[in-house]
C-alpha cells in the first residue's frame, strides 16, 4: 500500500476519534448542567387590596443558571382549579431574577381579583419558568 494511503487512513481515524470524543463530552456536559430549585422556608399567601400575593424564596441547588423573569406560579384553590400568580418581583429592589448555582432570591407573585379565602391552607403550587422548568410546593396562609 502506498504511504499516502496510510497517511490518509491515519488522518481519517484521528478525525473520527476527535468527533466521537467531542460528542461524548458535549452530551455529558449538557446532561450534568441542570437546574434544581429548592423552596426555602414556608411560601405564604397574603391578602392585598387588589387580590392575593404569594411570597416565596427559591435557592438554585443545581449546576445551571435559571431565569425566573416572566415565570408563573399556579396555585390550586378549594375547587382544585389553578389560579395563576405572575409578575414576579424581588423583595430586594433591583435584584436580578436570574439565579446562578448556589444563589437564592425572595420573590413576590401576585394574582389580582381573587380572594384569600378561595385557597386552602397547604394548597399545592407549581412554579413554571419560561424555560420549561417546573417545581411544586405547598403554600400556607397566615
Amino acid at each position: 500500500m502506498p504511504p499516502i494511503v496510510t497517511v490518509i487512513i491515519v488522518i481519517a481515524a484521528v478525525v473520527a476519534a476527535a468527533l466521537a470524543a467531542y460528542f461524548i463530552y458535549s452530551t455529558t456536559a449538557r446532561g450534568v448542567r441542570q437546574v434544581s430549585l429548592t423552596v426555602i422556608g414556608q411560601p405564604t399567601l397574603y391578602a392585598t387590596q387588589n387580590g392575593v400575593q404569594l411570597r416565596v424564596t427559591f435557592k438554585n441547588d443545581g449546576t445551571a443558571d435559571v431565569n425566573l423573569t416572566n415565570s408563573i406560579v399556579i396555585v390550586q384553590n378549594k375547587t382544585k382549579a389553578g389560579i395563576t400568580f405572575g409578575s414576579p418581583t424581588s423583595i430586594v429592589t433591583g435584584a436580578s431574577l436570574k439565579l446562578a448555582p448556589g444563589d437564592s432570591i425572595s420573590l413576590v407573585y401576585t394574582a389580582d381579583n381573587v380572594d384569600l379565602d378561595q385557597f386552602p391552607d397547604g394548597a399545592l403550587a407549581t412554579l413554571q419558568t419560561r424555560d420549561g422548568y417546573q417545581t411544586s410546593f405547598a403554600v400556607a396562609k397566615p
